[in-house]
């Protein structure tokens, strides 16, 4: 077997819905399908020619659900073996191992107990993705929108046409795998899968760019081999199995896990079933209904024996992602009384980031959020001064500050701005009866243009036109709470 790692960068949010409902509020799911990075294959199924049955029909090729990239590792579902105290904050308090020694112990009279166990009231863990470096994180952010349909005639919103949607935030980076049985098709997928795609619902819409790259090997888990005859299987991927007659069933046999022997172990076992039907764009119709055990389950197996090496995917659908399982792994190990060996920390999501595409519009709208933020610098320098200097200004009138800001507007640029002010010849705070009587008085004007200078490599002569009109509302406002 041979596995390839792939990047997932949603360039925009992605809508992937857990059911097909189109009625109430569309929730979606926390993780990304092998059946997208398949269906992206797919689409190029006539470039594959002779080598398109091996990728698509035989087996030979499995995409991986893609999960939360924390970092440079592969995150995993939390494990429904699982367990901590009602109402417990994970991963700050304590968690429990669904095992022999922790059912024995709770099996006991609550005062025969460890100290630890005596109040617990012990509720499955269902929620979050852990990786090998113990991070922990609840889930993706998600982003949820209020929606309206359309009405083709008035080209409005439809009325009573209401739904919510909800969708992964774009930005966020998730990680999955392709298994080759050989190298012949790895080439081909990969050249399809790098770049730039569309997945999920309202792809012609706002929703759905991601883009693809090939990674190296991320940090993961393997499988482990049994120490003592027991074999734990931790569903990695949603597992699908058919009974002998065809049937779906949540109860496989040992066969079905790629076994000779054993006997499943249902009092430590832990499983969780889901049944969906996943759409077919192609076709627009669902294919057939998929009841599956949900990934985290976990199936322990007592006295098992294996014919060949330990099996990477077992039951149907595997070409998709479904059947992915991890052998005695390494996460599931307890300590005494059942507590959990691992002791996770929470993963703090970091804001997206996006490379904006230079287009016309890109541009635009770069330009005007560049002026916005300047003039939200203009404003605060302007708050500033008014905070710190106004009351150094207090006997100059507001006259003398409308025609100070006249001057500011006819300025053509600062060295204009400047010698109609400070010039020593003629300069309006320099020569004047309201020179003399104010601006002279504790060399206010030198102070003013002290500030100036300070300020005119980052504002042009627009500064002083505001700062002018708000320092001679200041000064009416002054005045009246002195009056």
């Amino acid at each position: 077997m041979i596995k390839k790692y792939f990047r997932v960068k949603l360039l925009s949010d992605v809508v992937l819905n857990a059911s097909l409902a189109t009625e109430g509020n569309m929730v979606t799911l926390d993780y990304i399908p092998g059946s997208n990075f398949l269906g992206i294959v797919a689409q190029k199924y006539k470039s594959f020619g002779d080598r398109a049955y091996d990728t698509f029909h035989s087996g030979k090729v499995s995409f991986g659900d893609a999960h939360i990239a924390m970092g440079n590792a592969m995150s995993y579902r939390m494990p429904f073996t699982l367990f901590a105290n009602k109402g417990a904050r994970v991963p700050e308090d304590t968690i429990y191992v669904h095992s022999e020694p922790f059912i024995r112990e709770m099996g006991k009279d609550k005062d025969k107990r460890s100290d630890d166990l005596r109040d617990l009231n012990p509720k499955q863990v269902r929620i979050g993705f852990f990786d090998s470096q113990g991070n922990y994180i609840a889930k993706p952010k998600q982003r949820f929108s209020l929606k309206s349909a359309q009405d083709p005639l008035t080209r409005r919103s439809k009325d009573e046409a209401m739904f919510g949607m909800e969708s992964l935030e774009g930005g966020q980076e998730f990680i999955f795998y392709v298994i080759f049985e050989d190298d012949k098709c790895w080439a081909d997928v990969s050249e399809v899968l790098n770049g730039t795609h569309f997945i999920g619902k309202s792809k012609s819409a706002q929703y759905g760019m991601v883009h693809i790259e090939s990674i190296e090997t991320p940090f993961v888990y393997e499988s482990q081999q049994s120490q003592n005859g027991r074999a734990i299987l931790y569903a990695e991927s949603n597992l699908c199995f058919f009974n002998e007659w065809g049937q779906s069933t949540f109860r496989p046999a040992i066969q079905d896990l790629g076994l000779e022997s054993g006997k499943i172990n249902w009092e430590l076992s832990q499983i969780r079933t889901y049944s969906y039907s996943p759409w077919n764009s192609k076709r627009n119709a669902t294919s057939t209904q998929r009841d599956v055990i949900l990934k985290g389950s976990v199936i322990v197996v007592d006295n098992a024996e294996f014919s060949d090496a330990l099996p990477e995917q077992v039951g149907a659908y595997i070409s998709e992602g479904l059947g992915r399982v991890i052998w005695n792994p390494e996460f599931l190990a307890c300590s005494e009384h059942g507590k959990w060996n691992i002791k996770l920390k929470k993963w703090e999501v970091l804001k997206p980031e996006f490379e904006a595409t230079e287009t016309p519009l890109v541009k635009q709208l770069q330009s005007i959020k560049k002026e916005i933020d300047n003039k939200k610098k203009l404003v605060k320098a302007i708050l500033d001064f008014l905070d710190k200097d106004a009351k150094s200004y207090k006997d100059i009138t507001s006259s003398q500050w409308g025609q100070v800001r006249s001057r500011a507007q006819r300025a053509s640029c600062w060295e204009d701005l400047f010698k109609s002010l400070f010039d020593t010849q003629d300069g309006f705070l320099m020569k004047g009866v309201g020179a003399v009587k104010m601006w002279s008085k504790r060399n206010l004007n030198g102070k003013l243009k002290k500030h100036l200078e300070g300020v005119k490599n980052e504002f042009g002569t627009e500064y002083l036109v505001k700062l002018a009109a708000e320092m001679a509302k200041w000064k009416q406002r002054h005045d009246k709470n002195e009056n």
